[in-house]
Formats: C-alpha cells, structure tokens, sequence
C-alpha cells in the first residue's frame, strides 16, 4: 500500500472529509485529493497530517521506507563488489572509479535539483498541479435568473458545469444573470451560484419565483431589492417564493 493509499485510509479511519482534513492542514480540498493519489505532501504538511490522524510518520511511510532499504546493497553484495574491484588490474581500477565518479555527480546534482524545487514550491505556498485538480460537476439552471423585468420560469436542467475550482460550499446549482437591475453587485451574463432553500435571512441576496417568473433580488423587509437605483422595490406577495440564496459569482477562475 502506498503513501496515498494510506493517507486515505487513516482520513477515512478518522471519520474526516477531504475538505475537513484540508481546513485542519490549511490547503484546498483538491490538494487533499492529490496526497491520495499522487501527489507528496512535504515534510511539515505529512507531520500535520499524521498528527490530525492519529496515526505515525512510520505508519504512513512504511512502503516507501522498505522500498528504500530494499536499495541498499546488503553486507553479503558490499563485500562480492569489494572482491571484485580488488581482482582488477590498475586500467579496471581506472575506469571504474571514473564512472563511479560521473554516476555520482549527476546523482548529487539530481538531489540538489529535487530539494531546490521542493524549497521553491514551500515558498511560493501550496501549489496545485492542474492536471491533478479533481473536476466539479454543478447543474446549470436552464433559465435565466432576471434582473430586470421578469424571466419565464423553466424545469430543466440542460448542462452541467464542469470547474476545476471547488464551489462555494452548499452550491446546489448554477444560474445566469440576465437583466441589469442589480448592478453594479450582478451585471448581465454573470454566472452565479445558488443554494436551494425556501427562506434567506433579510438583507441576502436570493433566487425569487413570482407569477411565473424568476428573478435575482435582496430581500428587504417586505419588498424584494434592486441594486441599480433606476429600478423600484417589489412588494412582497403571497405568490413569491425564494428557491435559492445566491452565493457569490461563478467567474472565470472557475474554468479550464
């Protein structure tokens, strides 16, 4: 069982998520995933996770450790080599110890290269490897959330969003903006995420079903809000009903 197998099976073993374990290490969900696939935590980052885990260094290392002494030469083959530079004659001597001293240098030169890339990516912060990122699968709404005069409200859900960054936790769909009435917060075309839920506090930002249309507003007390001054509050009425609260926008970022 590997270092990522392992990561993986103490985090279960402990009952934490991905997102909990990287909250507790301060990384990104998508980070976690890497360690238990295939990418290596450093140093700092294994001992904090073996500690949250309850587990040893060793525990988690054991794989990679043996595999390490399985590279070492045994007594037994040091002293076969030792006999056998000692039969050589002083051209055999020669030659050897030149290519011992070649294979060292690139060796040692490989280390230092490894250790100055590793020290890089510690000073720049916990870099992620897009080609590891875990891809987001969210539905996109497949009407329009209006900022204007109204939408005519639809069911389906044509499209799935695929983010390479994680949403907004508690992300239950995707919708688009389409209207300018609550600029400058929202403008026309924006793609924002959205919680499904049938209350929002006063004073958030919420997706709105009324007379068959649908609608992005701030709730207030009693009306429903516009941000561009040019448009007037609505009157809450028996016919309004929140679908969602709006989470923030789904920019660019968010995509390949």
């Amino acid at each position: 069982m590997s270092l990522h197998d392992r990561i993986k099976e103490a985090r279960k073993s402990k009952g934490i998520t991905q997102t909990e374990l990287g909250d507790l290490i301060g990384v990104a969900k998508t980070t976690v995933a890497g360690y238990e696939k295939s990418r290596e935590p450093t140093a700092a980052q294994l001992g904090a996770i073996a500690d949250i885990l309850d587990v040893d260094v060793t525990f988690l290392l054991q794989d990679e450790i043996k595999q390490r002494h399985d590279l070492r030469a045994t007594p037994q083959e040091m002293e076969t080599l030792v006999k056998k530079y000692r039969l050589l004659d002083p051209y055999g001597k020669e030659a050897v110890d030149g290519v011992l001293d070649v294979e060292s240098r690139r060796c040692e030169a490989a280390r230092a290269a490894a250790l100055q890339k590793e020290r890089g990516q510690m000073e720049a912060g916990d870099l992620i490897d897009f080609e590891e990122v875990i891809r987001f699968s969210v539905p996109g709404y497949s009407t329009p959330l209006s900022a204007g005069t109204g939408q005519e409200a639809g069911q389906e859900y044509p499209e799935n969003y695929k983010l390479i960054k994680e949403p907004p936790r508690g992300t239950s769909f995707i919708a688009r903006v389409s209207g300018i009435s609550m600029e400058p917060t929202y403008h026309d075309s924006d793609l924002v995420f959205v919680h499904a839920t049938e209350e929002i506090p006063v004073g958030h930002i919420g997706a709105f079903y009324m007379a068959g249309q649908q609608w992005i507003k701030e709730l207030g007390d009693g009306v429903l809000i516009s941000h561009n001054p040019g448009y007037d509050p609505i009157p809450m009425r028996d016919d309004i009903r929140c679908q969602g609260l709006v989470l923030g926008v789904c920019d660019e970022s968010y995509f390949e």
